[in-house]
């Protein structure tokens, strides 16, 4: 069993006037209602260009009703490029240059699927998935190394 612990913390002296700003939380991943550590873990790279529409997440996200974490890096150094992240229909925001998401995932919906886009000019990325189970991609799907 694996101890994978998550950490963010977000900082700033002079955002909100005359007072500092001081926010960080920690979890550990766990197996769904269970305190052993997840053991199942998918990362890699990728370049995405204007051109590509990739459902790349899609085929190695998660199963229904278990724990499962997405973290997606935009690498660009060019402040014009970015990486749309849209789920299933909704847009639900952008990685500009150097920015990067980390948020939970439960593919309770077997249409319910993410898809990252590059605007601007090609933008490399890198992702972490990790997970309780781990189910064989649709092979209809594109791949999350193109």
């Amino acid at each position: 069993m694996a101890t994978t612990t998550a950490t963010v913390g977000i900082t700033s002296a002079d955002l909100t006037p005359g007072m500092a700003l001081g926010i960080s939380a920690t979890t550990t991943l766990n197996k769904t209602g269970l305190t052993d550590g997840l053991e199942i873990m998918d990362m890699g790279y990728g370049t995405l260009t204007i051109a590509d529409s990739h459902k790349a997440l899609h085929e190695a996200l998660g199963t229904v009703d278990t724990s499962n974490y997405v973290y997606l890096a935009n690498e660009s150094t060019n402040a014009e490029h970015y990486i749309e992240v849209v789920l299933h229909d909704t847009v639900i925001g952008r990685l500009y240059a150097g920015d990067w998401m980390f948020t939970p995932w439960n593919q309770s919906d077997s249409v319910a699927e993410w898809s990252i886009q590059a605007y601007g000019g090609a933008c490399a990325y890198t992702y972490a998935i990790f997970k309780s189970s781990y189910v064989l991609p649709d092979s209809t799907q594109g791949t999350l190394n193109p």
